[in-house]
């Protein structure tokens, strides 16, 4: 699943800047297309730890993440890597690690967990076998 558009990109990053950062001799919208299917693999790799793939649904919380890692692969790639795109390509991936880890979610989309019929909204559940010892019990 591509988790964000070129549209994505231009509104985080500004509409001018992937003209700036490709050269004239690039078809844009099939770097662009490339850039994003790379960055949705990366994604996927870090979120396949913890979630089943293909997500049902497109996180939100997924947009940026994918939009600053596909700047960084056209950069990269174009030699028009800046600081502040390689900041943004670490956080993506720092994000993306906690995600992983369970220490962030994937907010409105995160999958629900379902036990005993109810469902859990952190994806937290418990068991337990039943008391063998106890007041009152022979």
């Amino acid at each position: 699943m591509i988790y964000a558009s070129q549209a994505d990109i231009e509104e985080i990053w500004g509409a001018d800047f992937l003209a700036d950062i490709l050269p004239e001799d690039v078809d844009p919208a099939a770097a662009i297309a490339r850039a994003l299917e790379f960055a949705a693999r990366e994604i996927d790799a870090h979120i396949s730890a913890r979630y089943e793939l293909p997500l049902a649904t497109r996180p939100d919380v997924l947009i940026s993440p994918c939009a600053n890692i596909a700047v960084y692969v056209l950069a990269n790639r174009h030699a028009a890597l800046t600081t502040t795109i390689e900041d943004r390509y670490k956080d993506a991936v720092d994000l993306l690690k906690r995600i992983a880890e369970g220490k962030a979610g994937l907010g409105s989309a995160e999958p629900k967990i379902s036990v005993d019929g109810a469902s859990s909204d952190s994806g937290a559940a418990f068991f337990a076998e039943p008391r063998l010892f106890g007041r009152g019990r022979s």
